[in-house]
């Protein structure tokens, strides 16, 4: 490889936006699973036909992208990244926070040592293969290929290769680590692994409910308040 210093440094941060954008995707998956419970379900049925498209949507792009990242097969991956770290570690020359290391406070990592953090990392992967395993075949046999006998019954699916929320959330914390303290030691920098944002599914169905409530106040319609009046595509706001 050359210019590995450089090269692997991109690689990182690849995989580190793509990861996050598909930890992002699951956060909502759970967002608009949280609605179906007694309380808010009514919220969630008035676009349950939607949601239901999303979650099936959201649910296999995640399967499809957790597989790619964490998979030895694959031509890019955190596997593949981690045995080319490895390999190149003299030339990414990686370090950490010391504030007592020579007054500069950024410690050099020595090869040997940043080599036996990456092994560290390959085992926590491998501590999860179980789970990856059941990612990787739930992804060949209902998306990247046809499997008859799970497109006959498609709940024999969950059955053979089981995953919940907390299998994936557990996943995602070992990787958001790995990913993260490879950050912090090539980019001298700590890196938040999550994309904050307010303008999530918990706000449309937020306001949703609130519409919801106002217009079944009986206090506020007989004021004058008529909900379908605001449902109008040319509402106007009397000044």
């Amino acid at each position: 490889m050359k210019n590995p210093k450089t090269r692997l440094r991109e690689y990182l941060d690849r995989l580190i936006r793509r990861f996050l954008n598909t930890k992002s995707l699951h956060l909502e998956l759970k967002r608009i699973s949280g609605w179906q419970i007694p309380g808010k379900i009514e919220v969630f049925n008035l676009g349950s036909y939607f949601f239901e498209l999303a979650k099936y949507s959201l649910w296999r792009t995640i399967l499809v992208e957790m597989a790619m990242i964490l998979s030895p097969k694959e031509q890019v991956s955190l596997i593949d990244w981690l045995k080319k770290a490895r390999e190149h570690a003299p030339s990414l020359a990686p370090t950490r926070y010391n504030p007592s290391y020579s007054g500069v406070k950024r410690e050099p990592i020595k090869p040997k040592e940043y080599r036996a953090l990456i092994d560290r990392h390959i085992n926590r992967l491998d501590a999860q293969r179980d789970v990856i395993h059941r990612i990787k075949s739930q992804r060949d046999k209902a998306i990247a290929h046809l499997d008859k006998a799970y497109f006959d019954n498609p709940k024999a699916l969950d059955k053979d290769y089981p995953l919940g929320d907390d299998d994936i959330d557990r996943l995602m914390e070992v990787v958001s680590d790995i990913l993260g303290k490879h950050h912090s030691w090539l980019f001298e920098a700590d890196l938040r692994m999550e994309i904050l944002s307010t303008r999530n599914v918990d706000v449309v169905l937020k306001y949703a409910r609130a519409f919801q409530r106002a217009r079944k106040d009986r206090t506020l319609i007989k004021k004058g308040f008529k909900p379908i009046d605001y449902m109008q595509d040319e509402y106007k706001i009397d000044k």
